[in-house]
């Protein structure tokens, strides 16, 4: 059931916002998510089980064997899964896995309501939910991208609880790198996006003011992707 009021506002508030310190140090995946890993070890063990739900090359299987994981990788469509099966009906038991890890996915979804209950019902009690969604990032076969406060609303409704959001790369370099636009107006942008990031005299006064907090929300506003970890009740 979806709630009337959404508590989006007061729910980021009592998030960390900022970006983690990177401590992994094992092999790189294809889709590099050191930074996830690193931000998730408190829920990290030896012989956790680890869901890839998107796991697309598989190419996190390396990284969970590093980490003393046990992996299963599921996908809708590519050859290297270890299971085809779709995110809106998962073919496993309830509590059947430490943690699930999607990267990527929850844009391409046509019901990411429906598919999130279902990461929770997999999930043991105290279980981890970690990934990334895009926001800002342009079509690329997605339905749904979520801002900050549509991933603490859809994760909210599951029944999970986010406990850290934070920025990946900027829009304007997604816009760049994925958008649709001509050669010459993606030079542009990649210039614009090299500007904005080391030319500190272009930005208003008030962000030498600004907390470190408040500067990390303002990065999640112009957040190509968002990053998250969410935990289920023990």
């Amino acid at each position: 059931m979806v709630p009337v009021a959404s508590t989006a506002a007061r729910d980021l508030a009592d998030c960390l916002v900022e970006r983690p310190v990177n401590s992994y140090s094992g092999p790189r995946a294809l889709r590099d998510a050191s930074e996830l890993f690193s931000a998730a070890a408190s829920g990290i063990h030896q012989g956790a089980s680890l869901l890839d739900l998107g796991c697309g090359p598989r190419d996190q299987a390396a990284v969970a064997a590093h980490l003393g994981l046990r992996y299963v990788g599921i996908d809708y469509g590519s050859a290297q899964a270890d299971i085809l099966a779709d995110a809106h009906a998962l073919p496993f038991d309830d509590a059947a896995f430490d943690l699930v890890f999607s990267y990527a996915v929850l844009e391409h979804l046509y019901n990411p309501f429906l598919a999130v209950q279902e990461v929770h019902r997999v999930l043991k009690p105290g279980g981890m939910y970690f990934g990334t969604v895009s926001q800002g990032e342009p079509f690329h076969d997605s339905y749904f991208h979520h801002t900050a406060w549509g991933v603490l609303h859809v994760l909210d409704t599951a029944g999970l609880k986010v406990t850290r959001l934070w920025h990946s790369h900027d829009t304007l370099r997604a816009l760049a790198t994925m958008g649709r636009y001509p050669r010459a107006g993606r030079w542009l942008l990649r210039v614009a996006d090299r500007l904005m990031g080391s030319t500190s005299i272009l930005s208003p006064r008030k962000h030498f003011r600004w907390s470190r907090r408040e500067k990390d929300i303002d990065a999640l506003h112009r957040a190509a992707s968002i990053c998250f970890i969410a935990v289920k009740a023990a």
